[in-house]
């Protein structure tokens, strides 16, 4: 790939890999691997599931582009209000979350499940 855009990297998912960052920054995917094994890649979070490196995409369009673009919402609160599928009624508009009742999907609150 000649370019990575803002899009492009958006596309490869949630998450992606090394050697794809490696590329995307224009260096040696060993560098990066090095940097990650020492504890002194800091440019994105590192999230290791057992011998697996992956890098959240987020983090790479925040890093080029800027937080506040990576952090947008990619939806307004008028067409959707919240993905637990409560509707606003076209005639009085709820503003925020807490007159529902309802979390937002992208809230990062957990809830522990009943019995568990």
């Amino acid at each position: 790939m000649a370019a990575w855009t803002r899009e492009a990297i958006e596309a490869l998912g949630p998450v992606t890999d090394v050697p794809t960052v490696a590329r995307i920054f224009d260096v040696n995917k060993d560098t990066v691997y090095a940097a990650i094994r020492r504890g002194e890649w800091t440019a994105t979070r590192v999230l290791t599931l057992g011998r697996k490196i992956k890098i959240p995409t987020r983090d790479l369009v925040a890093l080029l582009y800027g937080p506040e673009t990576a952090l947008a919402p990619s939806y307004s609160e008028a067409e959707h209000h919240c993905a637990s599928g409560h509707e606003t009624p076209s005639s009085e508009a709820i503003t925020s979350h807490t007159q529902c009742g309802c979390t937002p999907a992208d809230s990062g609150v957990v809830h522990q499940l009943r019995g568990a």
